[in-house]
């Protein structure tokens, strides 16, 4: 099998990988959070779940495509 194919599939399982974990840590964040105030003097669920979650994504994103992700060629090779 093309290594290519072998290469982007894998990206694709980690993509959806990201993508699920995200859902459910957004989920999480959002409904067990409590109504107390936090740090930025907004409900702790919502800073949890729509600004804390995001940066750490945004963090863990990088890191994927910096570390596991590559450049290939997108022509036939012989």
């Amino acid at each position: 099998m093309d290594t290519r194919y072998q290469q982007a599939s894998k990206e694709a399982k980690l993509s959806l990988l990201l993508t699920i974990i995200y859902l459910l840590a957004w989920v999480l964040s959002a409904y067990l959070g409590s109504d107390k105030l936090g740090l930025l003097g907004l409900p702790l669920w919502f800073e949890l779940s729509c600004i804390l979650v995001p940066i750490g994504f945004i963090l863990l994103c990088w890191a994927i495509v910096k570390f596991q992700f590559q450049d290939i060629p997108l022509e036939q090779t012989k």
